[in-house]
């Protein structure tokens, strides 16, 4: 290693950058243990006065923030209007603001970030990195800053008879920015790319401890556990620590282990989804709810939207035990602003995105509504899909107020 290391003399050293990453994590992580014991989920519905961020993002994201807004304000009026919740806007958020001061986020953004309990946040992007090596993603930046350890994916589709949820560790493998990871040069040219891959038990754990909380209150004692264990060394120890954690603190459960590609084939299968073995006890079960690591999540996650109509139909919940942020599972759709086609984005992942946080912020009955209405704007045929079918952003909000309003 040191022989290795030397070469890099004198230029940029990846092993230095990585040895501070490491530190860095070691902190987060010890940070965090002091949780382990503690995993019991805060009751935000009784929380006066709680404060909703609200950030219009990059991109599709202003034009679907206005579907996003109208529909959370309209169904929390009452409470608007009483101050018992206060919806507040999170300034200089953008790619643009983010360039100019060459930061992941403006102080601006954060001194208002820290007053939330939970933020509803419209798609930013995350610039090339070889055009902008200095400013990484700030959807990454803001999960790690409020330590929002699970990513929460819901896929349901009554057709094809599915109904399950991807529990996402957001922590771990390799999300860095170009300054601790990349592409390296040796004698002259480009002959590495590197990256540090770490995995902490305490953030399996917890992600594991949510996922146990879902299939017991779907009435389904089993949880997959989705990790390449067999290539990645990180994965066998998560997946060694969430059968542990299940097997001490959830005894009743069962488990199935499964890799990545085994389960992309699966999913197109939903007969397999619906009926698969326990490890424990042998027994049939139905999936309900998978957890996964990092890069594994965001593929089956993204994978598994094609049940609800594509990405642009997928809502993400990135919760704690105590805050959480909401956002839709798509992108910014820059390359529909620059083909002048962004009223035509589709606002059904950022709705979705709005009805997890009402739920998690107590009102289940409004995220029902919000599922009712968006199956309704389904049948009629009217959910944007980038232009082909002439539907816009704004016509879909207002059936979908019109349908919230019956």
């Amino acid at each position: 290693m040191t022989e290795f290391s030397n070469t890099f003399e004198g230029c940029y050293n990846p092993f230095e950058a990585l040895a501070g990453l490491l530190e860095k994590e070691k902190a987060r992580v010890s940070k965090a243990i002091g949780s382990r014991g503690k995993f019991v989920p805060v009751d935000l519905g009784k929380k006066r006065p709680l404060k909703i961020g609200f950030a219009t993002g990059d991109g599709i994201g202003p034009i679907v923030a206005k579907a996003a807004r109208t529909i959370l304000e309209n169904l929390l009026s009452d409470e608007i209007a009483k101050g018992d919740i206060i919806v507040v806007e999170i300034p200089d958020l953008t790619i643009d603001k983010r360039i100019a001061l060459d930061v992941v986020a403006p102080p601006t953004s954060i001194e208002v970030i820290d007053q939330c309990d939970v933020i509803l946040k419209m798609p930013l992007e995350t610039p090339d990195s070889s055009k902008y090596p200095n400013v990484p993603s700030a959807n990454v930046w803001m999960r790690q800053y409020m330590d929002l350890f699970a990513c929460v994916r819901h896929i349901k589709n009554d057709e094809v008879g599915i109904d399950f949820t991807v529990f996402r560790c957001n922590f771990g493998t390799p999300y860095q920015d170009a300054k601790s990871a990349g592409v390296m040069e040796l004698h002259g040219q480009d002959e590495y790319a590197l990256c540090f891959w770490p995995q902490a038990r305490i953030d399996i754990e917890r992600l594991t401890h949510l996922a146990c909380l879902h299939a017991k209150k779907t009435n389904n004692d089993f949880v997959v556990l989705n990790f390449k264990d067999n290539v990645i060394r990180p994965d066998a120890a998560g997946l060694n620590w969430a059968k542990a954690y299940i097997d001490e603190h959830f005894p009743e459960i069962d488990y199935l282990g499964v890799k990545p590609d085994d389960f992309s084939y699966t999913l197109t299968q939903p007969e397999k989804i619906k009926a698969m073995k326990g490890e424990k006890t042998g027994g049939t079960f139905k999936l309900t709810s998978m957890v996964c690591n990092n890069i594994v999540g965001d593929m089956a996650g993204d994978e598994a939207g094609m049940y609800v109509g594509g990405i642009g139909g997928v809502g993400s919940a990135n919760v704690s035990f105590s805050q959480g942020m909401f956002e839709a599972g798509g992108g910014t759709g820059i390359r529909m602003i620059k083909e002048n086609r962004g009223h035509f984005a589709s606002p059904v992942a950022v709705v979705k995105a709005t009805g997890e946080l009402q739920a998690f912020i107590g009102y289940t009955n409004h995220q029902k509504s919000i599922l009712k209405a968006l199956d309704a704007l389904t049948a009629a045929h009217l959910v944007p899909n980038g232009g082909r079918n002439g539907v816009t952003c704004e016509q879909a909000t207002e059936f979908l107020l019109k349908e919230l309003s019956n």
